[in-house]
């Protein structure tokens, strides 16, 4: 290694001097990221940073979530799916065939499991979901099960 190689490696090592930078940001982008840096007193390129330490936060909580949630039973994420839509507990219990003690149950397993307190917390936490497959129409009708015999 050259003198002048060395000399510059030591300097980037130590924060003296900035590595050059290999990501090329679309030019779209720029003016957005610039009004950001402004709005929030920051540089531009601290503001680069900031989102991009935000949005791997966010891509390695999904990517956590989704580890939590393929170790939850069937009927748990049955359970969560519907609460995350926003069913009560009485209608998850008519909706699954079980009882509500039962409901309760596979949900307090889900909260534990995904280490939250409440229902909301866990309904923030996977807001970005889509649980609408699991959205079912209600089978509680003996009409579903028994076609008109007239």
């Amino acid at each position: 290694m050259s003198k002048p190689h060395f000399l510059e490696d030591f300097l980037k090592r130590f924060g003296y001097l900035r590595r050059q930078s290999w990501i090329d940001v679309d030019p779209d982008l720029v003016p957005l990221i610039v009004n950001i840096a402004v709005r929030e007193g920051l540089t531009p390129s601290e503001t680069v940073n900031q989102l991009l330490s935000f949005a791997l936060g966010e891509h390695h909580m999904t990517d956590e979530n989704l580890g939590l949630w393929e170790s939850l039973t069937d009927r748990e994420k049955e359970a969560a799916a519907l609460t995350c839509i926003g069913y009560t507990n009485h209608e998850i219990a008519r909706k699954m065939f079980i009882s509500t003690n039962t409901v309760k149950t596979h949900l307090r397993n889900v909260l534990q499991k995904f280490n939250v307190n409440s229902k909301a917390e866990l309904q923030v936490l996977l807001a970005n979901w889509d649980f609408h497959a699991w959205d079912k129409p209600d089978m509680d009708s003996a009409l579903h099960f028994y076609p008109d015999k007239r």
